[in-house]
């Protein structure tokens, strides 16, 4: 575009510069009658023509800037993306290394279920009224959290407070935050947390991080909804619904579908045992879920605690090993 601009700008140029030749050489032949015209016209819009070419140079340049700037930030993702995969790929090859579990099987499982199974109120009673209402004080989300995540505690005058959806837009989760003493809400909920340097320290931190997938959503929210599975037990609770037009997997919303049943005899199989590992100086956990928008899958994360802090968590890997989708579409 700013070449035919430049172009044009040029070609009036010329024309300008050889009307004005004839006005001062030639006057008798400027204001001819088949020349008038044109002669009026050029030198009116010979100056925009000008002006437009003189606002091209900065316009060019800042887009010129501005699209070097957009290239060099999507190579720095790039680069950034890159890096993370291989961090990925490096993280599944330590786990590989890693043999047993450092956490015993039914410990993961007592704590993940105690976690689970903690009843959150939406709508919080003033303590005051608590007492008059209940005759008790009701114990906060914090309390009720990290009374079962005991190796994680909170920094001196920090609290820890759920941010529930507000019902709006198309879709939402509950958010962890932490209130600072100042009152601001930071998501960034391990930035302020003392984590003891453990194989459970790691699992709780595990726990926590993943917490907002079993807390209240509503409506597109539902897609990121977990059930976790810790034991054989848990797959055999869970129901599938089966479609007429068998053969086709990955199930897709337009099938037509019958009656829920158990899962098939390939998803019991598959080994969803929970481990907590270490290889160096980080801890690996492997749990399994199940998604009614992806099925039975077995993620790994790779945790690093240095001087009681969470310093790295990376979603290292998600294997599905059964496939499967409910077929609803909000």
């Amino acid at each position: 575009m700013e070449l035919v601009v430049i172009i044009y700008g040029i070609a009036w140029l010329i024309v300008l510069l050889y009307l004005l030749y004839i006005h001062f050489t030639e006057k008798d032949k400027l204001f001819r009658r088949d020349n008038w015209k044109l002669s009026l016209f050029v030198i009116t819009f010979a100056p925009i023509i000008f002006l437009v070419m003189l606002l091209c140079i900065p316009i060019s340049c800042i887009w010129d800037r501005k699209g070097k700037t957009d290239a060099l930030k999507k190579e720095e993702r790039e680069r950034e993306m890159e890096k993370e995969q291989v961090k990925k790929k490096q993280a599944v090859e330590n786990f590989k290394e890693c043999h047993d579990s450092l956490v015993d099987a039914t410990v993961i499982e007592q704590i993940g279920r105690k976690l689970l199974s903690v009843n959150f109120n939406k709508r919080r009673i003033p303590e005051e009224l608590q007492m008059m209402v209940v005759g008790k004080r009701i114990p906060t989300d914090q309390e009720k959290i990290l009374g079962v995540l005991d190796k994680i505690k909170l920094l001196d005058d920090y609290s820890l407070e759920l941010e529930y959806p507000d019902g709006g837009g198309i879709g939402g989760r509950t958010y962890i935050n932490i209130k600072e003493p100042n009152g601001n809400l930071n998501r960034n909920f391990f930035d302020f947390m003392i984590v003891e340097d453990s194989p459970l320290g790691a699992l709780q931190v595990y726990l926590l991080n993943k917490l907002w997938h079993h807390l209240p959503m509503y409506w597109h929210g539902y897609y990121d909804r977990r059930f976790n599975v810790f034991s054989k037990k848990d797959l055999s609770q869970i129901k599938v619904r089966s479609t007429k037009t068998r053969g086709e997997r990955p199930l897709k919303p337009s099938d037509i579908y019958e009656e829920e049943n158990d899962l098939p005899e390939e998803a019991l199989a598959c080994d969803v045992t929970p481990k907590v590992t270490r290889y160096e100086d980080k801890y690996y956990v492997s749990c399994c879920y199940w998604s009614e928008f992806g099925g039975l899958i077995r993620e790994l994360v790779e945790i690093k605690i240095e001087n009681n802090k969470v310093t790295e968590f990376l979603d290292a890997n998600r294997e599905v090993l059964y496939r499967y989708h409910c077929g609803i579409m909000y």
